[in-house]
């Protein structure tokens, strides 16, 4: 986790010195966060899809992941994903609770007085009116003069010039005054503008009026339809737009060994908007020379949402819980921040010491993370300068299996501590009955998060659990754990990137070697960076490599069965299964059929927040 704290590091610098705003709340999001390149698609308002099968998808699909970029921070040290605690459901129940039809109903009788002071029954201007227009130009044309008058003073060269200026500039202050004088006593000048006070006042409420009308109309049509999921509160303007089909808004940085030990650093010493339990941990990262990596800033724009309306002189909350206090993130406050802007990350690349072999990385029987992100079992090096590196796993539907669930658990203490799963599907119809992460971790200091990923960072070995939507709860002890009491104050060591699974009985695998070539169907070209996904279907193994320019890559896998997924970009999806039945090499060859489809997948690293200002009224 220290160098992924590292490379948050590095991004929150980088965006607080480019377009940082006063209440901008950039946070880390700890846990496991991907999203594939079709569910953010499905996003974006379906006047920006030109695919009627996309469309039709979007209606059906998006409703988890948008419920899910739209949760509400609970907790001022980190960011993620919530969604018993939406900005949707805090939104509409504010609109709801909002006296609008007081507030309309007093509007119109304001409305339906006409103004006797300006305007007479014939709708013609009353001479009170009259008057105070006519001396409200004599007095802006006297102070018009006095300002020219001022402008000629740089040109003057002699005494004489300047004393004539000055005399002249006491006449026209003279005048000022004077029509100052006739403007408030014969133009009517406190009795004109109180009326135009009061009609001002009319205008506000209107233009209140109207904000929080169309805000709460969008939810009640919705809502009138009876499948909320058809609604358009789900869609999202991203911006930049198109940063899902090519490198717009995309940059690429490295960070070598020596920044990141300073950024990690500068992140304990801050301390600003990172858990104290993340901070402590000091893992061995000696392995690690630099970290690569492209980052976007990518902005969320809402149609539905508007919290001007919030912010007026007019707006009225007489709730117990408070909107907000202008600081505090808590579940105190019913809108403390929401999220406004995703810290992506994608091509990940962890540059190894030039020590490490193959034999190291690919390895059956251990795990390779790099903070909650799993590592592909698979060693690449850089033609270019011959440097070794990792890169990580992007396949969703891996990261979701019960083959990684099982095997991350089994690299967890043999005896960790006792902790609470906080559950985090999304709900868009049913609420989770859970308790919120902030309140886990208040409830039990023992765990950091529990999310997609579990963290249980004193446990002296990570337990960096996947959680899948269907997840199987850790089984209890046979006998009752004692409570531990966590010592923040000293950083805890676990193993470094390779963490060895620790498997019931220590029994050497049966392996053969396989070797995998991919080709293109059509010509019978090798297919190059093709994403192998290979899951046992009666065993717990899991693999993830990538074939090489030839097409080809190897692998140790041990007697069984399994499933295959190969992925590429402008490639269908192959899925199949195949067995190891012995201990003999294995050739299995993969034909590939051309498509339009595109697989990519971003990495949520943190989000950025907006403060929500304290409403100035009625609170």
């Amino acid at each position: 986790m220290k160098y992924f704290v590292a490379v948050y590091q590095k991004l929150r610098d980088i965006y607080t010195s480019q377009s940082s705003m006063e209440n901008d709340l950039p946070m880390i999001c700890p846990s496991l966060r991907i999203y594939e390149n079709e569910e953010l698609e499905l996003l974006k308002p379906q006047s920006l899809l030109n695919d009627d099968q996309k469309k039709a998808l979007s209606i059906i699909k998006k409703q988890n992941v948008a419920y899910e970029l739209n949760s509400v921070p609970i907790s001022p040290n980190f960011w993620d994903l919530n969604p018993n605690n939406s900005l949707f459901d805090i939104y509409r129940d504010i609109l709801d609770k909002n006296n609008l039809k007081n507030l309309e109903e007093n509007l119109e009788k304001v409305v339906a007085s006409q103004s006797t002071v300006l305007y007479d029954s014939k709708n013609a201007e009353t001479k009170e009116f009259k008057a105070y227009k006519k001396y409200l130009t004599n007095h802006e044309t006297a102070v018009n003069n006095i300002t020219s008058h001022l402008e000629l003073f740089d040109a003057l060269t002699t005494d004489d010039e300047k004393n004539n200026w000055n005399d002249q500039l006491i006449n026209l202050n003279n005048i000022k005054e004077l029509s100052f004088s006739e403007w408030k006593v014969k133009g009517s000048k406190d009795l004109i503008e109180k009326e135009l006070t009061r009609i001002n006042k009319a205008s506000d409420a209107d233009l209140y009026l109207a904000m929080a009308q169309n805000a709460k109309n969008t939810f009640d049509a919705a809502e009138k339809t009876d499948v909320i999921s058809n609604s358009s509160i789900h869609d999202i303007n991203f911006i930049p737009y198109d940063f899902m089909e090519n490198e717009s808004g995309w940059n690429n940085i490295r960070i070598e060994k020596a920044e990141l030990e300073t950024l990690h650093q500068t992140a304990k010493n801050s301390n600003e908007n990172l858990p104290s339990e993340i901070l402590s941990i000091d893992y061995d990262e000696s392995v690690i020379q630099a970290v690569e990596v492209d980052y976007s800033f990518v902005h969320l724009k809402r149609n539905w949402f508007n919290k001007n309306f919030m912010m007026s002189a007019l707006f009225e909350w007489k709730e117990p819980k408070k909107i907000s206090d202008g600081q505090t993130i808590s579940t105190d406050f019913k809108l403390p921040a929401f999220p406004k802007t995703m810290m992506l990350i994608k091509n990940l690349k962890i540059v190894l010491d030039p020590s490490i072999t193959n034999d190291t990385v690919n390895n059956p029987n251990q795990l390779i993370y790099f903070g909650p992100l799993i590592m592909k079992q698979q060693l690449f090096v850089n033609k270019n300068n011959n440097q070794k590196f990792l890169k990580a796993v992007t396949n969703v539907r891996t990261i979701k299996s019960d083959q990684l669930n099982i095997m991350s658990r089994k690299t967890a203490n043999a005896e960790p501590m006792r902790s609470t799963t906080a559950d985090f599907n999304p709900k868009p119809i049913e609420k989770a009955t859970s308790r919120p992460v902030a309140e886990t971790i208040k409830g039990n200091p023992n765990v950091a998060f529990n999310n997609k990923i579990n963290m249980n960072v004193f446990g002296g070995v990570r337990n960096l659990r996947p959680v899948t939507s269907v997840e199987t709860p850790v089984q209890p002890q046979p006998t009752p754990i004692k409570p531990v009491t966590p010592i923040i104050a000293t950083p805890i060591r676990v193993p470094g990137i390779f963490v060895p699974i620790k498997f019931p009985v220590p029994v050497p695998p049966t392996t053969a070697l396989v070797q995998f070539k991919v080709f293109d169907k059509i010509n019978n070209d090798p297919v190059y960076k093709c994403a192998i996904s290979i899951k046992g279907t009666n065993n717990s193994r899991f693999y993830e490599i990538e074939t090489n320019e030839i097409g080809m890559i190897t692998q140790m896998i041990p007697v069984g069965e399994y499933s295959i997924e190969l992925r590429v970009d402008d490639y269908a999806v192959l899925q199949q299964n195949f067995s190891v039945t012995n201990t003999n090499p294995l050739n299995l060859e993969y034909k590939l059929q051309r498509e339009e489809v595109k697989f990519k997948s971003f990495f949520l690293i943190g989000m950025i927040c907006e403060r929500m200002p304290k409403t100035p009224v009625n609170q």
